[in-house]
């Protein structure tokens, strides 16, 4: 148990019966009419969010979490099925676990998994991906590097890209929002 007052982003709770993750804490008050910490967190279950207040003083239930190094098998309808690599134990996580980032999947990839009681809740995606852009329009003259085209890249993914990115150049994507960070330069044999 863990008073409210010390739950921290990233903590895994159970909040009225349902294993969350906290994703927001605030607290708020002061000592004279008492402190109350605002959550917010995703419910680990059904994929939900949950916004929940608490006094300062009230005691929460921490739940253990630990990363298992895992295998990415496949896709089996709105489950996706992975494979401990060092006890061949097989688990499947459903859609809403592993998140809008499931295009970053590929198989037999290795990634990290959280678990909680035994089981697996969620999918640790890299930050950063490194993805080459299979598609993309020429860009456009006399417009400026802050206006953005469409691309589409190796995984199947669409997202905007400033002008001067052209097919087949690596960009950099924030695996988190799906957003374009930067192009990555490529070196030059002349001066390798």
């Amino acid at each position: 148990m863990k008073p409210a007052i010390d739950i921290r982003v990233g903590n895994v709770l159970r909040l009225d019966g349902k294993i969350c993750k906290v994703l927001h804490q605030e607290v708020r008050g002061t000592g004279k009419f008492g402190k109350t910490v605002h959550l917010k967190a995703k419910n680990l279950e059904d994929g939900h969010h949950v916004e929940k207040g608490l006094r300062a003083e009230e005691t929460i239930e921490d739940l253990d979490l630990h990363h298992v190094k895992m295998q990415y098998l496949y896709k089996d309808g709105e489950q996706f099925v992975f494979m401990n690599t060092e006890s061949y134990e097989q688990f499947s996580l459903p859609a809403h676990s592993v998140g809008k980032q499931e295009v970053f999947l590929k198989e037999n990839m290795e990634i990290d998994v959280e678990f909680v009681e035994g089981r697996p809740i969620s999918v640790i995606f890299p930050k950063i991906a490194e993805l080459k852009v299979t598609s993309a329009p020429p860009g456009v003259k006399g417009q400026t590097d802050t206006t953005y085209k469409e691309v589409e890249l190796e995984n199947g993914l669409k997202i905007l890209v400033p002008q001067f990115v052209n097919e087949g150049e690596i960009v950099r994507i924030d695996v988190a929002n799906l957003a374009y960070l930067e192009r990555v330069p490529t070196k030059s044999l002349k001066n390798a």
